[in-house]
């Protein structure tokens, strides 16, 4: 960093219109101390939201009861598990493959397809 500087000094020197004050509070002005103020309002303040811990559903295939609070309830085309006393009992059904779902109203057989 030194050498850099010396150099830019003699590059200036011959000619170059720089000035040895400009020079000097670019190189080190990232090496200052920055005066901090306690009385700003952001000062010591957390910028990150604290996270409130919450479990999340267990996604079974195979859904079933784990105690004698636990209870079975249908939302949006899904079977759940609640439970109010144990909070991580919660489990949910997984989501059938739409392909899976499909009623098949009629099959024909023939040697060419009509598409």
């Amino acid at each position: 960093m030194l050498s850099v500087f010396r150099s830019a000094l003699t590059v200036a020197a011959k000619g170059v219109p720089v000035t040895r004050q400009f020079l000097a509070s670019s190189f080190h002005s990232l090496s200052k101390p920055r005066l901090i103020n306690a009385s700003e309002p952001g000062f010591l303040t957390p910028s990150v939201q604290t996270c409130v811990p919450s479990c999340g559903f267990k996604v079974k295939g195979w859904l079933r009861k784990r105690c004698k609070d636990c209870y079975f309830i249908m939302r949006e085309n899904r079977l759940l598990v609640l439970c109010k006393t144990h909070r991580r009992h919660k489990q949910m059904a997984m989501r059938k493959d739409e392909r899976n779902t499909w009623i098949l109203t009629h099959a024909t057989q023939s040697k060419v397809r009509p598409w």
